[in-house]
């Protein structure tokens, strides 16, 4: 391939018509090879084309694809559909080397966007190579990698302050957790507080990302998330719809620009009368593991904090009975615990119910062992977190 007229089409589908049209004569257009890193071949190329099709939706997935863009020389032109919202949310308020354009437009306004795009590449490979000059010139000046070790030391060992030292023991409910990062820090995070003499409050939640910003996100987090509302002399506990509402018009507020989105659950358990009423942004469903060997998945309507601000989130409620077990858990955990080395993919409300009958601790130990022996393909560098609900019999 040959850099400055080589351009990338990103795409599950080959390109369309549009998109041919537009190239022709122009450049020279290759398709992405999904069996090898994204990365290397956006370096070989000026430009790129993405179109998320069915997945533009998924801000993960145009988070990763942001991601490796930049880490690349090459400007991004990204096609998606008129109807999705959170897709143009994200890139909206992202900053980075690329344009957005709806995937049902024109040759010729394709050919105007893809001219622009191309006007900006040359300056940004300058820019890079005056970037990689100024870290050679000044590389004594750069922090050893011992100091670097020690501050990430520091910045894991602030996040862990934010976590429950102790979780509270309020009537019959009990609660257990598995925090297992995958780097220093971590992009998950939960808490679990007593908020009055019968209700406990209890979330995981999940930033998009890794490193820093992910763990920078999860701060924000615990600090922005509230449980109640004080009037007066009084209180009133929050429903976990209100508070995920709240959050995440603070998330919008903010105009995160980098790992500005997260999933969450929140729920909000009354230990005197055993109703638990929960609600979710984009995260993965909890299961309800039953005593009489059954089991619910908890889901609920709601997109990903921190995108549309004016998102919507459904409330959901159970009551839960003695022996029953309820399993919070982090999108890198149910990777983890679901792909097994064999190469199987199993359920994971019954790799759970395997260790139904187990007490907490010993059951968080049996998962431990389980994500330590996943395959690195099924986590890679993902978070892995549990909160265990046990409603002692």
């Amino acid at each position: 391939m040959t850099s400055g007229s080589t351009l990338l089409w990103v795409g599950s589908t080959a390109a369309p018509e549009n998109v041919r049209k537009a190239t022709a004569g122009h450049w020279d257009l290759h398709v992405h090879d999904p069996h090898q890193p994204l990365e290397p071949q956006l370096n070989q190329a000026a430009l790129a084309i993405f179109q998320p099709d069915g997945t533009a939706q998924d801000p993960r997935l145009l988070a990763r694809l942001a991601d490796a863009l930049d880490r690349s020389s090459a400007v991004g032109l990204f096609l998606l559909p008129a109807g999705a919202r959170a897709a143009w949310s994200v890139l909206r308020r992202r900053r980075g080397p690329f344009v957005c354009l709806r995937d049902d437009a024109t040759s010729a306004e394709l050919t105007a966007a893809l001219q622009v795009a191309s006007g900006l590449q040359p300056a940004l490979s300058d820019l890079q190579h005056e970037l990689s000059q100024a870290r050679q010139r000044h590389g004594a000046a750069k922090p050893t990698l011992v100091e670097v070790d020690e501050q990430m030391r520091l910045a894991s060992r602030l996040q862990r302050d934010f976590l429950p030292r102790r979780l509270p023991e309020v009537g019959p409910v009990r609660f257990g957790a598995l925090f297992r990062p995958a780097d220093w820090v971590s992009g998950d995070i939960y808490d679990v507080a007593r908020l009055d003499e019968t209700h406990v409050g209890f979330y995981v939640a999940d930033a998009v990302g890794h490193g820093l910003p992910a763990a920078l996100l999860t701060m924000f987090i615990k600090r922005a998330l509230q449980t109640k509302r004080i009037v007066g002399n009084h209180y009133e506990l929050l429903r976990p719809d209100e508070s995920l509402t709240l959050l995440n018009q603070d998330m919008c507020e903010q105009n995160l620009s980098s790992c500005q989105f997260c999933t969450a659950v929140y729920g909000l358990l009354d230990c005197a009368t055993m109703n638990l009423t929960y609600a979710r942004a984009g995260h993965p469903e909890p299961i309800l593991l039953r005593t009489d060997g059954t089991h619910r998945k908890l889901d609920g309507r709601g997109g990903l904090l921190g995108i549309v601000e004016e998102e919507q989130y459904e409330l959901g409620q159970v009551t839960l009975a003695p022996g029953d077990r309820l399993v919070v858990y982090s999108d890198g955990a149910m990777e983890a615990l679901t792909r097994w080395p064999d190469g199987v993919v199993k359920d994971l409300a019954a790799v759970l119910g395997r260790w139904r009958g187990l007490p907490r601790d010993r059951t968080l130990l049996e998962l431990a062992e389980r994500i330590d022996q996943a395959p690195v393909e099924a986590c890679g560098e993902d978070d892995a977190t549990v909160l265990l609900v046990d409603v002692e019999g």
